[in-house]
């Protein structure tokens, strides 16, 4: 398998993971008091919107040239890295 295609897998696998975390803090925020669940409506958002770039991120990726595809992966993998820390910042927040 190519490094591109492990890539791809690892990104969809990742994607999935990120769905089910952010199901589990939503579920958290729900039950926090008021504060914590306006910040997490607000980072939500933002969550939201990134994973959405990845997704269509990943599409393009999937449908690039071979030649062309490390470029694509910088972008993603900032991106990849935002949504982590976000991710992370939320979930100490709310599980502590």
């Amino acid at each position: 398998m190519s490094a591109r295609q492990d890539y791809i897998d690892k990104l969809k696998t990742k994607l999935d993971e990120w769905d089910k975390e952010i199901d589990k803090l939503e579920i958290k925020a729900r039950q926090s008091n008021e504060d914590l669940r306006h910040q997490w409506e607000k980072r939500k958002l933002d969550l939201q919107e990134k994973r959405q770039d990845l997704s269509s991120r990943l599409e393009k990726l999937r449908n690039s040239a071979d030649d062309t595809w490390g470029d694509l992966k910088k972008n993603m993998d900032e991106t990849w890295d935002s949504v982590s820390r976000g991710i992370k910042d939320m979930k100490d927040k709310l599980f502590g």
